[in-house]
């Protein structure tokens, strides 16, 4: 009998524990997950201690397994959430804080608990790959070798360099306490004017902020709500074999959407067909998608909760909230205050506010992920040409620079987005994840 495979997964949040919940659930094997955090399952997005930041996807998609649809909505009742919906069950969005927790849970029914997964909490710092398998070097100077390695390192901080250190300047709004200090009546600029920086507005209410906010981005744009009640399904309206280029599928998008009762049934019909339809373009019409119209999928795509849309309205209708399309050049500090400059459609305006907070959203390059960079610098892995996560094939696994595979150096999550575009959210992550745990079994 074959001696039992060494899994190691690179990243604890999401996506890396739900590749270790799969992997446990066929109980054989040594996996160890490499994360330096105190808990798994947590990451950035379900590390918020705020019960005001919920799930931008309803209940009833946020199951672990593909295959089980209702596993999170009956973890949640059984642990005292109340799961209704009001036409199917499990429609609410429910506190993003409860994932993490579902997933550790998840892990421990599955066998992680018993030995089958192991946290070591550390840092990878380095990483060596050949056809036999994988090391890292850990923080600590330590190696841990595998017959499997898994990245599921998530998306990198976009860099802020070019904010200041200055008083008042918040580079990371996810850092413990980053929003301690702010004042409940101090102007709030904040950099961005995505879910994160929404993420940020919801924070300020919690603490009772008073004062005036403003988001800044370069293209002004809100993320859309999702819709009240849950829509009827509709049929996508994209044959990924007809796609030839961008333009031909954003008239289709349109068209469709015109047609439609709501322009969400469009967006959510053609989810089963986005990853094919994006491997349908060549590279130079998948820039050309992203020059044009990445935005303003994004926005459409990644939608507010009813709730959250409803608590942004209200402060946008009372003052309390703006949006401003723009561009900031510079962060100066002036009479015990910030000088916030900002370009707007080639004007330039200063604005004196008290605290700027950096919410430009997370990145896909993996040239900010230090161990990623010193792979790819190093020759062991090879971006992807878009600059969004790595060159890898279709099931996944990472490809050198001469584009041979490496057959033991598997990816999920945001390292696929050049490749597949949507890679991101729970309904990808489940299907990486189990069809990277079925591959290994198969060669245990």
């Amino acid at each position: 009998m074959s001696r039992a495979r060494r899994v190691v997964i690179v990243g604890g949040g999401a996506a890396g524990t739900l590749v270790a919940i799969h992997m446990a659930a066929y109980g054989r094997g040594a996996v160890s997950v490499v994360e330096p955090a105190e808990r798994l399952g947590e990451g950035i997005a379900y590390g918020t201690t705020s019960p005001s930041h919920l799930l931008n996807v309803r209940a009833n998609g946020m199951s672990a397994f593909p295959d089980r649809p209702t596993h999170f909505t009956d973890w949640a009742r059984a642990a005292g959430t109340e799961v209704t919906g009001t036409e199917v069950r499990g429609t609410e969005f429910l506190p993003r804080m409860l994932y993490a927790r579902y997933l550790r849970d998840t892990l421990a029914a599955a066998g992680g608990d018993r030995g089958g997964v192991s946290h070591v909490r550390s840092r990878a710092v380095g990483l060596a790959a050949d056809d036999g398998g994988a090391r890292l070097v850990l923080s600590d100077g330590s190696e841990v070798a595998a017959d499997d390695l898994v990245l599921a390192t998530g998306n990198g901080q976009a860099p802020v360099g070019w904010l200041p250190d200055l008083p008042g300047v918040i580079r990371d709004a996810w850092a413990p306490g980053a929003l301690e200090e702010v004042g409940p009546d101090a102007s709030v600029a904040i950099v961005g004017s995505g879910l994160s920086a929404i993420d940020v507005v919801l924070s300020l209410r919690d603490r009772g902020h008073r004062g005036p906010a403003t988001l800044v981005s370069s293209h002004g744009l809100l993320p859309e709500p999702h819709a009240a009640r849950v829509l009827a399904a509709r049929p996508h309206a994209i044959d990924p074999a007809n796609v030839t280029g961008a333009g031909r599928l954003v008239r289709a998008l349109r068209a469709d959407a015109a047609a439609a009762e709501d322009w969400r049934q469009t967006i959510d019909g053609v989810r089963p067909v986005t990853v094919a339809t994006w491997r349908a373009l060549s590279i130079e019409e998948q820039r050309r998608a992203l020059r044009h119209g990445f935005r303003r999928w994004e926005v459409r795509r990644h939608r507010m909760a009813p709730e959250v849309a409803a608590v942004v309205e209200a402060w946008r209708a009372d003052g309390r909230l703006r949006v401003v399309r723009g561009r900031v050049v510079g962060v100066d500090e002036r009479d015990g205050r910030l000088a916030m400059t900002v370009d707007s459609a080639g004007a330039r305006m200063v604005a004196d506010v008290d605290v700027v907070v950096a919410c430009v959203g997370p990145s896909a390059d993996p040239l900010h992920d230090p161990l990623l960079r010193d792979a790819i610098r190093g020759g062991v892995l090879a971006r992807h040409p878009l600059g969004l996560g790595l060159d890898v094939d279709q099931a996944g696994r990472a490809r050198r620079p001469d584009g041979t595979n490496h057959p033991h150096v598997w990816t999920v999550g945001s390292l696929r987005k050049g490749a597949e575009w949507e890679s991101t959210a729970v309904p990808e992550l489940r299907l990486h994840a189990a069809a990277i745990a079925a591959a290994i079994d198969r060669e245990a």
